[in-house]
């Protein structure tokens, strides 16, 4: 329940385009691609989420990349739900 309200914040915070460098250099990435591996959907979507509201900055967009979210984010192209396809 934790994370998920967690990631549910970084989300929403990731909309602002101010915020979306200081999330990233508070070090927030390391987490939310672990949450992309987490067994539950719902984590799996909110991180989907906030990678992708953090990914508009280009300075995050490789920073992403070089953290190792790629390959999870393309597993979850595959999952079974289609919340999460559309959002990896």
């Amino acid at each position: 329940k934790v994370q998920e309200q967690a990631s549910i914040v970084v989300r929403n915070l990731a909309l602002e385009p101010d915020n979306e460098e200081a999330i990233v250099e508070a070090g927030v990435l390391p987490p939310l691609i672990a949450l992309l591996r987490s067994p539950y959907e719902r984590l799996q979507e909110h991180a989907c989420v906030a990678l992708r509201n953090l990914s508009v900055n280009d300075v995050n967009e490789m920073k992403i990349a070089e953290e190792g979210a790629l390959p999870p984010l393309i597993s979850l192209l595959r999952s079974p739900d289609k919340r999460i396809q559309q959002q990896a």
